[in-house]
């Protein structure tokens, strides 16, 4: 769809040029009409013209003066001249402001038409060309911006082994990619692990923290690597990759310097604990064996944080750790030194923070020892595990407590602390059975279970019975039926309530059941028992 202006200072030349032709053929959609310079240049600063039909010879300006004033602000409107002088300097201006055709009047329709399809036809290629400039411009712009995200990408492919680790796979994908950079570069791999935040987020919370300390990653450790990357290699794990040229040096003093003060940032704003893991340089190919070296430095470091570690230096291990007998602190428990128990494991466990070099298989063996001698004890008190522990246990807090002897210290004590508070309500036999007469006080109205009782005191439900009829000398069950009985007979004695009510009021939905444990307690059914007593005021009320 195109528009055209005529401009002419004669109505009838204008009025003749807009009817000779059919216009809409050549898909000429609007035809502005000018009949001075002054009016031409309000019609195009109002709409886009693609093509001016204009008279040279007018009296307020000539067509030459408009067209240099078009080429200056509308470079891409075609333009015809039409006169009746054929003057060879107009035409030779016209031509040199890059007029379409310079005709002499009376035109012919046929030439004319001819013409302006040939401008329209320019017109329409400089659209097309327009489009597609912006168009590459577009996706230059999308796959610079896109770029770093790519370069990402490929690296996590190449580290998780998606990638084949040889020359030639890495230069095919690094070439159908279009990234710009080299498989036969130098790299320095820097892994920066989170061991613990200082407070505990929401999961939405600590993906923003997450994000945040990857761009202070970017800002302070490759401040001057142009194409370094940090890439997310889980969910506390990242790896800045160092780009280094052969001749390039990096020291382990300005190493420790830069990663340094990364953490103390991260200390302090983002509260959290983490230590950084620095490679050797090597090639592309050789960043993915020392990604792996780098995460079993993480695995194996579990007491130094907030430390810059290096790996041509990993190896210096602390040696044999001589375990302690944990047959000794089970004799501890079974005699009751609970406190000195809870001071021994502390001293233990803080003599482990100062050694260097402590390997993470040394936790792992006195965690599962000291889990067993904790399961001895809790089946020695004929306690569940899963009662007493609860969380502790479960899959994920035990892989956390192996992660540090922070961690473990925290575990031990935790444990320890709810093993010995169990362990106090089952000596307290007193206060146990206080509590298991008042919990079937409260709820005689519902349906009572041992495992109900069993749970609200912490105890197992057979360890429950037996120390209840050692205690009582008469079993959980009949205590609770004879509780509810003697509610039952005072609300048949003092009240006009149905038996049906009552039997609801002391916890039996079935009706037939409450008059048969009614009849096996009283040697008669609640309505028998009601009359016979009612009717004998002066007896005395049964017991």
């Amino acid at each position: 769809m195109f528009q055209m202006l005529i401009v002419d200072d004669e109505i009838h030349a204008v009025r003749t040029i807009e009817s000779c032709v059919d216009w809409a053929e050549l898909s000429i959609t609007r035809i502005h009409i000018a009949y001075n310079i002054r009016q031409a240049k309000k019609i195009f600063e109002e709409h886009p013209i693609d093509l001016m039909i204009c008279d040279i010879e007018m009296p307020q300006g000539s067509g030459i003066e408009l067209l240099t004033w078009v080429r200056e602000r509308h470079s891409s409107t075609e333009s015809i001249f039409l006169t009746c002088h054929s003057d060879f300097d107009y035409a030779k201006r016209a031509i040199q402001l890059g007029s379409l055709d310079y005709l002499l009047k009376p035109v012919q329709f046929n030439e004319l038409k001819s013409i302006v399809q040939k401008g329209l036809e320019k017109v329409a290629e400089q659209r097309e060309a327009m489009i597609s400039k912006e168009s590459n411009n577009y996706y230059s712009k999308l796959w610079t911006e896109h770029q770093p995200v790519l370069m990402e990408r490929f690296w996590e492919d190449l580290l998780n082994q998606r990638i084949p680790a040889n020359p030639e796979r890495i230069r095919e994908v690094l070439a159908s990619k279009n990234l710009s950079v080299n498989e036969n570069d130098s790299f320095v791999p820097i892994l920066i692990g989170v061991h613990r935040w200082f407070e505990k987020f929401s999961q939405r919370d600590e993906k923003i923290m997450e994000y945040a300390l990857l761009n202070a990653a970017e800002y302070m450790i490759l401040n001057r690597y142009a194409h370094g990357q940090i890439v997310r290699m889980g969910s506390d794990i990242l790896l800045a990759i160092l780009p280094v040229g052969e001749r390039d040096s990096i020291g382990r003093e300005e190493m420790s310097e830069l990663c340094e003060r990364y953490m103390n940032s991260c200390n302090r704003y983002f509260r959290c604990d983490l230590t950084c893991y620095v490679g050797k340089r090597g090639s592309m190919c050789e960043m993915v064996k020392q990604f792996d070296d780098l995460l079993e430095m993480r695995r194996n470091n579990i007491n130094q944080n907030n430390k810059v570690l290096f790996l041509h230096e990993y190896g210096k291990t602390a040696g044999n750790i001589d375990l302690i007998q944990m047959n000794v602190w089970l004799e501890m428990m079974k005699r009751g030194a609970y406190d000195a128990i809870l001071l021994e494991t502390e001293q233990y466990l803080s003599s482990w923070t100062v050694i260097e070099g402590l390997q993470a298989e040394v936790l792992q063996h006195f965690f599962q020892n000291f889990l067993q001698i904790l399961y001895h004890f809790i089946q020695f008190k004929e306690m569940q595990a899963y009662q007493v522990l609860g969380e502790l246990i479960a899959m994920e807090q035990m892989a956390l407590a192996v992660r540090s002897v922070n961690n473990l210290q925290l575990w031990v004590r935790k444990a320890l602390e709810q093993t010995i508070k169990c362990c106090c309500a089952v000596d307290d036999t007193q206060t146990v059975m206080d509590k298991i007469k008042q919990f079937v006080k409260q709820h005689l109205d519902q349906a009572i279970s041992r495992d109900d009782i069993a749970r609200h005191v912490n105890l197992h439900p057979d360890y429950l019975s037996r120390l209840f009829k050692k205690e009582t000398g008469k079993s959980l069950v009949e205590y609770i039926v004879e509780e509810k009985m003697a509610i039952a007979k005072e609300l048949l004695l003092t009240t006009d309530r149905s038996v049906s009510d009552i039997a609801m009021c002391v916890g039996y939905s079935n009706f037939s059941y409450f008059s048969k444990i009614f009849k096996h307690e009283m040697q008669m059914n609640p309505n028998q028992f009601r009359k016979s007593f009612r009717s004998a005021p002066d007896q005395r009320k049964p017991q």
